[in-house]
């Protein structure tokens, strides 16, 4: 039985090294990844804080992203897939409440 525990044991030094590395090559493509969004961040806090006013804009403008208008600036044109999930909405609620 204790040749069983010790198994275990290092089994789970193992697995939490392979953890530890996974972790440490995640962190590494993490910080990568805002330089590149961010080139004229010096470290990971002003990479972050951009990252930050960018998603404040995003959502001053209704959430769409940049590039994408609200609905009345683009000259009152609705997104057809939402149309279509908003009748369909509206059809399911009919036909609820004449249960």
């Amino acid at each position: 039985m204790s040749t069983w525990i010790i198994i275990s044991w290092v089994l789970v030094a193992i697995l939490t090294a392979i953890n530890i590395v996974v972790f440490l090559q995640l962190k590494k493509a993490s910080e990568q990844m805002m330089k590149m969004a961010f080139p004229g961040a010096k470290n990971m806090n002003e990479a972050v804080a951009g990252m930050q006013q960018m998603m404040k804009g995003m959502q001053g403008r209704g959430g769409r992203g940049p590039g994408f208008p609200a609905g009345p600036a683009r000259g009152g044109a609705s997104d057809p897939q939402l149309k279509a999930a908003m009748d369909m909405l509206q059809q399911m609620q009919k036909g609820g409440k004449k249960r």
